[in-house]
């Protein structure tokens, strides 16, 4: 099975599983999609990728742009983690303040 299908399987069932309204789903499916496609994507490079001497400077050389593009791609998943989180933090609030009062 494609790797990227199997993420987007995963994706879809936690999403159906978690109670959200269905725009509120498709939101934070939408977000996250693109990541898991692109990290398979490089899962796949990174498997073809075999350095076994020193001499191979261009596929060290790739390895290390492959590792620094996916740690820029986790921090940017931690940020809209955080930005997804924010709003559902907000609204919490709202409802706690509005019961409060």
């Amino acid at each position: 099975m494609d790797m990227s299908i199997a993420n987007d399987n995963a994706l879809v069932k936690i999403v159906e599983t978690s109670g959200l309204e269905k725009t509120d789903a498709e939101v934070v499916l939408q977000k996250f999609q693109d990541y898991f496609r692109i990290a398979a994507d490089w899962e796949n490079k990174v498997k073809a990728l075999v350095v076994t001497s020193p001499t191979q400077t261009a596929e060290m050389k790739m390895a290390r742009e492959g590792r620094l593009f996916l740690r820029a791609k986790r921090l940017d998943i931690e940020q809209t983690r955080k930005q997804l989180k924010e709003q559902y933090l907000r609204k919490g609030k709202a409802v706690d303040g509005f019961a409060n009062i």
